[in-house]
């Protein structure tokens, strides 16, 4: 395995049922996690994005669950023994990323209506000066939002790294102390900006994508082989 990309969309809410049986499967931090969104498209993209790394390492082989995962001291989730992974969602989709050789990170944000002078200290002088220059403000905007925050993610370090201290500008190649970052663009999903951070210099990652049933029978059929 190199890197892989996962994803999932969900247009309208699961049934109850679906539901309940999903987030029972759950640890109980992470049942408190999901119920704490007040939007039901936020709280099915955090409960769909466990399920659906499960359903990704699944896919490449590797065994255990969600009790198996550590934590960073900033809190970043990881699974021991297994390849380094990334969870993002907006809108009504959840992307997940895998990597073998090195960290990884991704960042998918839903193109909608944003106030983006608000975020303007977020960015170089020259970053804001090419997104307010382009043709459309707001998908540039996102593009050089994404990549910042998949590099943000893919270190570790979160909110403790200053998106304003990641230049992008024109290089898709970034050293972050004693690391080296690739980052990609990733165009698979219309009305969404998205993008990929990796140490390993790889070619396009493969895509798969699953549906909400497919997710529901692959848990199914994970607790019953796991219980």
């Amino acid at each position: 395995m190199s890197i892989r990309i996962y994803s999932i969309a969900y247009e309208s809410p699961v049934s109850p049922e679906i539901w309940q049986s999903l987030l029972s499967q759950l640890p109980a931090g992470m049942i408190q996690k999901v119920e704490k969104y007040r939007r039901w498209q936020d709280a099915h993209g955090c409960l769909l994005g466990k399920h659906l790394l499960l359903a990704a390492l699944r896919d490449e082989g590797f065994t255990g669950n969600l009790n198996d995962l550590r934590y960073t001291a900033y809190e970043r989730p990881y699974l021991a023994g297994g390849p380094d992974f990334n969870i993002s969602h907006s809108g009504t989709r959840v992307a997940c990323i895998l990597g073998s050789q090195g960290g990884v990170g991704i960042d998918l944000e839903e193109i909608r209506h944003l106030a983006i002078a608000d975020f303007k200290g977020q960015f170089s002088d020259r970053e804001w000066r090419t997104i307010l220059g382009s043709e459309d403000p707001l998908t540039t905007f996102y593009h050089y939002w994404t990549a910042k925050e998949c590099l943000s993610k893919a270190d570790g370090r979160g909110l403790n790294l200053p998106l304003a201290g990641l230049k992008i500008e024109n290089s898709m190649s970034i050293e972050l102390g004693e690391r080296h970052w690739n980052i990609r663009p990733l165009s698979w999903f219309p009305g969404y900006a998205c993008h990929m951070a990796s140490e390993e210099l790889a070619e396009k990652p493969f895509l798969t994508e699953f549906s909400p049933d497919e997710i529901l029978a692959l848990s199914l059929r994970d607790r019953t082989n796991y219980a």
